[in-house]
């Protein structure tokens, strides 16, 4: 039951907070040797923070719905920005789905990599804060195309977005807004691939224990990287991917 709830831990953590989910799965699979955690369990994981998502952003969610109403004119725009953000990720996926299959195996890659995360969140503490509050069709497709670079290990999909942001312009608290809702289609994709080939014997209490600790962690890490984030303090996250990337390159 503490494996479950441990996995949970570092999926609620990593997925959220500007460190790399991705570089921290390659780096602990090489350092201690464990294989990759079944499908179905990841499937559970993936749904914990799903859930947090859904809850932390349920209000953004219900003003999203009324694109479909007639008094949904700002809830339109705002989705066509999220489609135009997600173009760079899918035409990325279509035509070079193979070679980013590739590029998650190497652990030395991913703590290379996370020397560019940490310089984007030490870049992002020195960005002044921007008026927009509403992004544009251009800012939404660079924030989109910064999404589709993070696909590779050790570059943190967050961070690289919320950077973005900011330095298109975006408010810190619209930069934060869109780059998780940007991110909803590629967490369900996620989600449900796993479910897809979920296969072997798992506790069904130990899943929901996974589930849990992903959703209740998901939510102090959307917590916490929001308040340092307004607060110009992401320079621990950039300090603690500089280190993790000199350990990878060391013992990796």
């Amino acid at each position: 039951m503490l494996r479950y709830v441990f996995l949970g831990l570092v999926q609620g953590l990593t997925e959220f907070l500007p460190v790399s989910s991705s570089a921290h799965l390659l780096l602990l699979r090489d350092w201690l040797g464990l294989g990759e955690p079944a499908p179905l369990l990841v499937a559970f994981l993936h749904l914990g923070t799903l859930l947090a998502l859904a809850f932390w952003f349920w209000r953004d969610f219900l003003w999203l719905a009324l694109a479909f109403t007639k008094k949904g004119k700002e809830a339109r725009r705002y989705l066509g920005r999220l489609a135009l953000g997600l173009i760079p990720v899918f035409v990325l996926a279509l035509f070079f789905g193979e070679k980013m299959e590739e590029a998650f195996s190497t652990a030395r890659l991913a703590a290379g990599l996370l020397f560019v995360t940490a310089a984007l969140l030490f870049l992002s503490d020195r960005v002044k804060e921007g008026g927009k509050e509403f992004p544009t069709p251009v800012q939404a497709l660079f924030v989109g195309l910064a999404q589709a670079i993070a696909v590779f290990p050790g570059i943190s999909r967050s961070g690289a977005t919320v950077t973005a942001g900011l330095f298109l312009g975006l408010r810190r608290a619209e930069a934060f807004r869109f780059s998780f809702l940007l991110g909803m289609p590629t967490f369900i994709g996620a989600a449900l691939l796993s479910l897809r080939q979920g296969q072997g014997a798992e506790s069904w209490a130990g899943l929901a224990a996974g589930a849990l600790s992903a959703f209740v962690f998901g939510l102090f890490a959307l917590g916490l990287f929001r308040k340092a984030l307004l607060r110009r303090r992401l320079w621990p996250f950039s300090l603690y991917c500089l280190l993790l990337g000199l350990s990878g390159l060391i013992f990796a």
